[in-house]
């Protein structure tokens, strides 16, 4: 008999040991839960003994189906963490199962964001207005003299271009949802980089850029296999506050479950999301995988960044993709879809306000994904026509 999977929700485990400080947030507990539906409804999670049907979504379906949303998943006898951590491989170990994907030592390497940026620079995916304004700062530099970490970052401030007003972050080479970044405008609020210097060595070294106006984000998301190459599971616009902040995803559904994020920019995010999961995969990486960009006010008007990281690990674009594809032959019959038709859809982890409106935008449908005190506090899935519609249902602090 093979034992079933033993699945490892280590969200935010980039972050070291502060990850499970986060594990009591209702966000991430919704997030670990839905990720678990996307496995075979024997796989079994690490802390937890709800019995699948128990945690399954009745809005998915009425029952919980037998195998997995994506076909990697479907591995018996194989430990999945969220990211594959030394730690995630001494509890697979403990389980007597071998972790799915890349070693740990191979998994941080391209999990670096260093790694992302120097793959976009030799494949020309960095746009030219930027290239004078990225500099990376490895562990080593940032415990050493903080004067000279200070100057090398004053010195790098004084070739942004003027179109970008001075404004930097400085942001942790390891790191999730924008945790650990320290902002500021021009060479005036470097100072109190000082006392953030220790703290981002922990995390892998930083990375300073100018900070954009951004006008669109997006992610796609993708799997790695030796062997089998690079597979597309899809992309996505990501949802997000001025801040940064996640919010949710959104894009678009067709007839045979193809997700797609709807920018105009989509072919070009996704074949430079393919040139970095490449190098992923020449690295030693394999397993799911996410490929950030983003559309920015640039000197002459908007331009894109294809590429900003690689998260070497499961997303929630991923679970997003998962989800989707677990609804979608319930709701193209529902709404009778016919081959060349597709859907806007809107994902988010928590609803705007605290609890979901009683009624859906006009012509949208609601999927409640169960939330800690009932449907309408929790996560969900919004579908239907209009995608500004159902985006505006999460409100305007969603409005990037």
């Amino acid at each position: 008999m093979i034992e079933p999977s033993l699945l490892i929700p280590n969200i935010a485990a980039e972050e070291g040991p502060l990850w499970q400080s986060s594990r009591g947030e209702a966000a991430v507990q919704s997030l670990a839960r839905l990720w678990r539906c996307l496995f075979p409804p024997e796989s079994r999670m690490a802390g937890a003994d709800a019995p699948f049907e128990d945690v399954w979504p009745t809005a998915l379906g009425t029952a919980a189906p037998g195998t997995a949303a994506l076909r990697p998943l479907e591995s018996p006898g194989q430990a999945f963490a969220w990211l594959n951590t030394p730690d995630a491989l001494d509890l697979a170990a403990a389980a007597g199962q071998p972790l799915a994907g890349a070693l740990p030592a191979a998994v941080a390497a391209v999990h670096d964001k260093a790694f992302a940026h120097r793959v976009a620079e030799r494949e020309r995916l960095l746009p030219d207005s930027l290239r004078p304004c990225i500099e990376i700062f490895d562990p080593a530099e940032l415990r050493g003299d903080p004067d000279r970490v200070v100057r090398r970052i004053d010195a790098c401030l004084a070739r942004f271009p003027a179109w970008t007003g001075g404004r930097f972050t400085l942001k942790p080479r390891l790191g999730s949802s924008g945790r650990g970044r320290v902002a500021g405008h021009g060479s005036a609020d470097t100072e109190p980089v000082r006392g953030s210097l220790t703290r981002l060595a922990e995390r892998g070294g930083a990375v300073l850029e100018p900070w954009l106006e951004r006008s669109a984000d997006a992610s796609v998301q993708l799997w790695i296999e030796p062997g089998s190459g690079v597979t597309l599971l899809g992309s996505l616009e990501l949802l997000v506050t001025p801040a940064g902040v996640y919010r949710g995803h959104r894009g678009w559904i067709d007839y045979k479950a193809r997700v797609s994020s709807g920018l105009s920019e989509d072919e070009t995010l996704r074949e430079a999301a393919a040139l970095v999961a490449a190098a992923a995969l020449e690295r030693g990486f394999a397993g799911p995988c996410g490929v950030d960009g983003f559309r920015y006010a640039g000197p002459d008007g908007a331009e894109l960044r294809p590429v900003v990281e690689l998260n070497a690990r499961f997303t929630v674009g991923t679970v997003a993709i998962g989800l989707l594809r677990r609804a979608w032959p319930r709701l193209r019959e529902r709404h009778g879809l016919e081959p060349g038709e597709r859907r806007a859809f809107v994902f988010t982890l928590a609803p705007p306000d605290g609890a979901w409106p009683e009624r859906q935008p006009e012509g949208a449908e609601r999927l409640d994904l169960g939330g800690t005190k009932g449907a309408r506090d929790g996560p969900a899935l919004l579908l239907g026509r209009d995608p500004e519609a159902l985006a505006a249902a999460l409100g305007p602090k969603a409005q990037g």
